[in-house]
């Protein structure tokens, strides 16, 4: 799939998606030398509410520092979270369960980031490579290549497309028909914790420190996690990420309902599901910033499926889908961004990328199901 005229690599890549994976994937390759072209349905980057703090591991840490240009991968150091050495566990009078601590990394590690500000520092460099508002349609194979159809009536043609395009994946939806993405029937409301002095003062120590889950065992629970900034962006500062996590039952209202509920009537809902919790926990959610909650819907999948040979691949979610319970999605996702830019390189093949991506994905959906099956008693088999 890959060509070399003279020594250089004569391909163009196209993109549906500029999510984590496909920012990465399209850093790697321009890095390169490849053309490539990243397609957006959305208007803007700041456009949809996806959440807020994304755990990086050691794989997400080497995926970038295999993909992107140095002065990528600084702006991403600069403005990833100061790192935490913490997860916790807490019923809701505040006593504690659980606790697991990790050794804080150097100056340059990058162990979490703020989505928002994470997106910002991976799309440096790229402002004439992504092309919003454009939305995947349908795409067909011409010649060597693929003709991809977009929702406006234009086409573009490229050597090969990457479906990037997240859990409801359009690409995917052409290319594996027969794919299953399962509603676990977890809700989440995200909200945000500005962290103002009197905020930082009733806030439990724990709770700056790291992720720290709060469950009675059965009913409605709640994660917290700093986002403490090295470099904050211009838009806000240092937070907590607080997020309800429950189903339609425990919440107290359908979907229907939910979804069609306003910020403030969300994290109004998220108060009453407190209001017995501990002083401390309440005063925190009192505090929140109510016009930043939405909520969003847990889906996974069970099965990671090959797609067949051709000019149309897929990345992330459009291939993975899979639970927040093991923190992996994005770290996957990167790793994916690393191996496909090795194999569109030339380093490896397509059907290497395609081997190797199904049993790293599988293992990372297995790991994520079970560990929602203890956190949240699912019945996804």
């Amino acid at each position: 799939m890959t060509k070399f005229t003279d020594g250089v690599i004569e391909m163009k890549v196209a993109i549906a998606g500029a999510g984590i994976g496909g920012l990465a994937l399209a850093q790697g390759l321009l890095k390169a030398g490849v053309e490539v072209r990243v397609y957006e349905r959305d208007p803007s980057p700041s456009f949809r509410r996806q959440g807020y703090r994304i755990h990086i591991g050691p794989v997400g840490e080497q995926a970038l520092a295999a993909v992107l240009p140095e002065v990528v991968r600084r702006r991403v150091i600069e403005t990833a979270t100061h790192p935490g050495d913490l997860v916790a566990g807490f019923d809701p009078q505040l006593n504690q369960l659980s606790e697991r601590t990790f050794p804080i990394g150097g100056p340059d590690s990058i162990t979490s980031v703020d989505r928002y500000a994470f997106r910002r520092a991976m799309m440096t460099g790229l402002d004439e490579v992504i092309a919003f508002g454009k939305e995947f349609a349908s795409c067909g194979v011409v010649g060597d290549g693929v003709e991809i159809r977009f929702a406006d009536g234009t086409t573009e043609v490229a050597d090969v497309l990457v479906g990037a395009d997240g859990v409801g994946s359009r690409v995917r939806a052409q290319l594996l028909p027969s794919f299953v993405v399962h509603d676990s029937g977890i809700r989440c409301i995200y909200g945000k914790i500005p962290l103002a002095d009197a905020v930082r003062a009733v806030a439990p120590t724990a709770f700056l420190r790291g992720f720290c889950f709060v469950n009675e065992g059965v009913g409605a629970g709640m994660a917290f996690a700093p986002v403490l900034f090295r470099t904050p962006p211009a838009e806000y500062g240092d937070y907590l990420m607080a997020v309800m996590t429950g189903t339609a039952e425990q919440l107290g209202h359908c979907d229907d309902e939910l979804f069609a509920m306003s910020p403030s009537e969300l994290w109004g809902l998220v108060g009453k599901q407190v209001a017995d919790w501990h002083p401390a926990i309440r005063s925190l959610v009192d505090s929140a910033d109510a016009s930043a909650a939405f909520a969003i819907a847990l889906r996974t999948c069970t099965s990671v499926l090959p797609w067949p040979d051709g000019p149309v691949v897929l990345l992330g979610d459009a291939v993975h889908p899979m639970l927040p319970s093991a923190g992996a999605g994005a770290n996957t996702a990167l790793w994916d961004a690393a191996r496909l830019t090795s194999a569109l390189t030339g380093a490896t093949t397509l059907a290497s990328y395609r081997e190797e991506m199904l049993a790293h994905g599988m293992a990372a959906v297995t790991e994520s199901l079970e560990n929602g099956k203890r956190m949240f008693d699912l019945r996804i088999e």
